[in-house]
């Protein structure tokens, strides 16, 4: 790579490190962010407990005990891993790039990346995300380059190896991301010659991930079995998702017509294409209609397809075959697109505080307190008091929404009851049912989005 190329790569990455960095507190902790911050939290013996019962792999929740210990137990300094990964993703999306499309490609590529709100929110969230994203990409990179210098294959792929273990330990799709590496490899023949070291590799990510087997086994038992609390999505949500990969509507469209033109153009034959083809539309397509077996397909777990979006779209603007005078226009019109509807300074929507004073302001001497789900204890919790999630509060991540019943026996004091289920049918849960025969009044607000304060009293 020459100098004038590691001077542009440096930028990008230290434009997006700059970007991602601010407005980290913006939002508040809401949402599994909490989760997270929790179980980092506790003893290790808790936390392993834990993860044999939840769909989470170990490494992030380690990476932010050990980054907690060191930082201000503060929502801001929680996030800085997320947007240090997020930003540094650049790197190796930069050099898959430019190796399949030159310079101009890879930094149409790397903005595409830096300036979506899709991967920005993911870059202040204390969630796996951002670090899965950068190991996919990644390990996308070192495919390809074991594959250009298969003289260096056995290194390389050794490096890929230790990448897709920290994948699966980071989230279970990572599983997911190492059978796209598979699907290339075999069905591209320009990867045949590293095919049997590839093979190699997967199986020592295999030994190494055996630890972890059982329980990954369990939960994808589970999930068959019972199902997972997605439904079966409509087929709109494909163009849903290319949306959000494009921060607006009109940039989806348009992204849309650049590909089917360069594809056109290209006939589909180079080797770039096929692979950033692959990379975006298999986990795609593929989640969509295993979802309607095995309900998965949610915005968070595309996170590894998203990056061969932005790569698909930067070779397709490269392979339009256009004049230069042309080209410049249409990357600086899609750069100026995507930077007038990019907005990191959005508000996500989430506000738990206004819960919190809701509850304040209705809350007596004599009153009982409920929440529902038990996964918006932490929620809660986390509003109130950030440091309450350095203490172990299992009796109230435990309490079931039952136990509300056990309260209406005699009822004295008023009863509140913060409900983030989502429902917009309260009346059909038990607990609402029980608490409303029990006392004659009920007062009800709306404090947060779809998180609703209902006071029961007399």
């Amino acid at each position: 790579m020459s100098i004038r190329d590691r001077y542009i790569l440096f930028a990008l990455i230290a434009f997006g490190l700059v970007v991602k960095l601010l407005w980290l507190d913006v939002n508040e902790l809401a949402h599994d962010e909490p989760f997270t911050v929790y179980w980092s939290q506790r003893p290790l013996p808790e936390l392993w407990a834990m993860l044999r019962t939840e769909n989470n792999p170990p490494l992030y929740f380690l990476l932010i005990k050990a980054w907690s210990a060191i930082v201000p137990f503060e929502a801001a300094w929680l996030r800085v891993p997320s947007a240090l990964f997020s930003a540094l993703t650049v790197w190796p999306l930069f050099l898959l790039a430019r190796r399949m499309g030159g310079p101009l490609v890879a930094v149409i590529a790397s903005l595409l990346f830096t300036l979506n709100n899709y991967h920005y929110g993911f870059a202040h969230e204390v969630r796996a995300y951002s670090l899965f994203a950068l190991l996919v990409v990644s390990g996308m990179w070192l495919l390809w380059r074991a594959k250009d210098h298969p003289e260096r294959a056995n290194r390389t792929m050794l490096a890929l190896a230790v990448i897709n273990v920290g994948m699966v330990y980071t989230h279970f799709f990572g599983w997911l991301a190492i059978g796209l590496q598979l699907v290339v490899v075999l069905l591209l023949s320009e990867f045949r010659p590293v095919r049997r070291r590839f093979l190699i590799g997967l199986l020592i990510t295999a030994v190494c991930s055996t630890p972890y087997a059982l329980i990954f086994l369990g939960r994808l038992s589970q999930s068959v079995t019972h199902g997972t609390w997605l439904e079966a999505p409509v087929p709109e949500e494909l163009y849903n998702m290319i949306w959000r990969w494009s921060n607006a509507p009109v940039l989806a469209v348009a992204f849309l017509a650049i590909i089917a033109v360069g594809l056109f153009r290209s006939r589909a034959v180079s080797l770039e294409i096929r692979f950033a083809l692959l990379w975006t539309f298999l986990p795609l397509f593929g989640m969509f209609l295993v979802s309607f077996v095995v309900p998965i397909f949610l915005d968070r777990y595309l996170v590894y397809a998203a990056p061969g979006f932005a790569l698909l779209v930067a070779l397709s603007i490269g392979g339009l075959h256009v004049p230069m005078r042309a080209s410049n226009a249409l990357v600086a019109i899609v750069m100026v697109g995507m930077a007038f509807t990019f907005t990191p300074w959005k508000d996500s929507g989430r506000h738990p505080s206004r819960v919190v004073a809701q509850v304040n302001k209705w809350a007596s001497v004599d009153h009982t307190f409920h929440v529902v789900p038990r996964w918006y204890w932490l929620n809660y919790l986390a509003a109130e008091d950030l440091d309450q999630l350095k203490e172990d509060q299992t009796p109230l991540i435990t309490y079931a929404t039952e136990a509300i019943e056990a309260f209406t026996m005699d009822p004295t004091g008023p009863t509140i009851v913060v409900d983030a289920s989502g429902s917009t049918r309260p009346a059909d849960a038990a607990w609402y049912r029980s608490l409303r025969d029990a006392y004659p009044a009920v007062d009800s607000l709306e404090a947060d989005h779809r998180v609703w304060v209902y006071r029961f009293h007399r």
